[in-house]
């Protein structure tokens, strides 16, 4: 009873660095009007999933509540409050960097099932798939409210937040409660014994070395010995790579990002899918589960390697201004304004913007001559997002191939994106970056709810035991359907 009682009163007086820069009223004003302004002339789709008048509400009684804001961390705080109710995925924000967590990291690496927290490798004798209850007298299911804020999500899609939390669980943690040395870790065990643990923080550096060791990577169930040797390759690297089931007939081709040079990946994908025919493979798995986007083309190309007619992947483009607003705040653009909004939109007015209703990109959604003929499998997930969600969509659309997993994190009926602009607020030195293209889609199940993202055809459900064992049950699914 002692002990617990310790344990108690030390989480109750954990010791909190708070590294913020206090700001006065002036300036924290100052910054939020700038945030405001370049919302309110710059995002294309603000009103999408709130009206006017109550986002209006919320700017004016987030500034009156700015009385009380006296630091970057808590402006930042105030501007993600605003910016949850806009529900954009492509509007991100990088907080100041006056809050170090390099070298007080919280050090338990975790996997969310269900709205729940629980470990994801043995790391301080804490056995994987223990349920986390409370860290630091804070119960975890209102720890994972408050931290909902920070990842930016498209629509009402909560699949995105959930990976990304359960990714940079000790940055938002601390974004939210302050920098802390150590940290009281009540939860139970996969036996059903409740426990406690007092353990220290740990340096960024550190844990992401053990982040590798995550049981939900699947090292085990695909025979690696060395975990970081198997992250190196199936979960770290950006070029798409094939590897196979001799047994079953089957090519697994894994397509983790879309990002680099178009010329080459299209290069590279020619290579694979030569190799692939070439072997006679019938049945094809293409996993983007961890596939945060890219370049459209890119997602395009691969598309074309397993489609049997021609395709498209959306209606229209809108843009609600051709300048970029506050231009004197901007740190960077990878695109020429003149060229991208002037001359693209310029000659397509409508009453409240401009709008193409039509594809550039159209010409080149044709089936390779290379492609892939036989059976076809894709598995996505809430990583899945941007150019990662559209391929998955263009798979959605296609009742000749099966999109296994589950939600994926980019939106189903549109997306933001095409022209970021970089924003350096200037006294809070709060980073935003805001994407001034809306992309509407081009769908053929339009039954599905407004703000979700693209639904499996079979939603597979991660389960506790999937985790404790290393299951990977997506693909264990897929290979069960090949096997019959």
């Amino acid at each position: 009873m002692k002990k617990i009682q310790y344990f108690v009163l030390f989480c109750t007086f954990t010791c909190v660095l708070f590294a913020q820069k206090r700001m006065d009223s002036l300036a924290v004003r100052e910054d939020f009007r700038i945030f405001e302004n370049i919302l309110k002339k710059g995002h294309p789709s603000l009103y999408e999933y709130i009206d006017q008048d109550s986002l209006e509400y919320i700017f004016e009684s987030t500034k009156e509540s700015l009385t009380t804001t006296d630091s970057d961390i808590k402006l930042y705080q105030n501007m993600l409050n605003v910016t949850d109710k806009i529900k954009d995925g492509h509007l991100l924000f990088f907080a100041p960097n006056t809050i170090k967590t390099d070298q007080y990291y919280f050090p338990l690496i975790l996997k969310l099932i269900n709205t729940e927290f629980y470990t994801d490798t043995d790391d301080f004798g804490i056995p994987i798939g223990s349920k986390i209850n409370q860290i630091n007298g804070k119960k975890a299911y209102e720890i994972l409210h408050h931290l909902k804020k920070y990842v930016p999500s498209d629509g009402y899609n909560l699949t995105r937040k959930y990976r990304e939390i359960e990714l940079k669980f000790g940055l938002y943690f601390a974004y939210e409660y302050g920098i802390e040395k150590k940290f009281c870790i009540d939860y139970t065990e996969p036996n059903g014994a409740k426990k406690n643990k007092i353990l220290p923080a740990e340096s960024f550096v550190s844990v992401r070395l053990r982040n590798t060791k995550r049981n939900s990577y699947f090292a085990k169930y695909h025979k690696q010995e060395s975990n970081f040797s198997y992250f190196d390759t199936f979960i770290n690297n950006k070029n798409p790579f094939v590897y196979y089931k001799e047994e079953l007939d089957t090519a697994i081709l894994v397509v983790n990002s879309f990002e680099g040079d178009i010329g080459i990946f299209k290069s590279n994908l020619i290579k694979i899918f030569k190799e692939i025919n070439k072997k006679k493979i019938n049945h094809l798995v293409v996993d983007v589960r961890y596939n945060s986007g890219g370049f459209r083309p890119n997602a395009i190309h691969l598309y074309s390697f397993i489609a049997n007619s021609a395709f498209k992947q959306i209606t229209n483009e809108y843009v609600a201004s051709l300048t970029i607003p506050e231009r004197k705040y901007v740190a960077r653009t990878y695109l020429n304004e003149k060229q991208f909004l002037k001359d693209k939109f310029y000659n397509h007015p409508i009453y409240d913007g401009w709008k193409l209703v039509f594809d550039d990109l159209e010409a080149i959604m044709v089936p390779n001559k290379d492609r892939f003929r036989g059976n076809v499998y894709v598995l996505a997930g809430g990583t899945t997002f941007s150019a990662g969600a559209t391929f998955a969509l263009n798979v959605k659309n296609d009742p000749n191939i099966v999109l296994v997993g589950e939600e994926t994190g980019g939106g189903y009926y549109f997306s933001n994106g095409e022209f970021p602009v970089y924003y350096e607020f200037p006294n809070s030195k709060i980073i935003m970056v805001i994407f001034m293209e809306k992309i509407n889609h081009y769908v053929k199940d339009k039954t599905i709810p407004k703000g979700s993202g693209v639904p499996p055809d079979r939603q597979i459900i991660f389960s506790i035991d999937d985790l404790i064992s290393g299951r990977d049950s997506d693909l264990d699914y897929v290979l069960k359907l090949i096997r019959g």
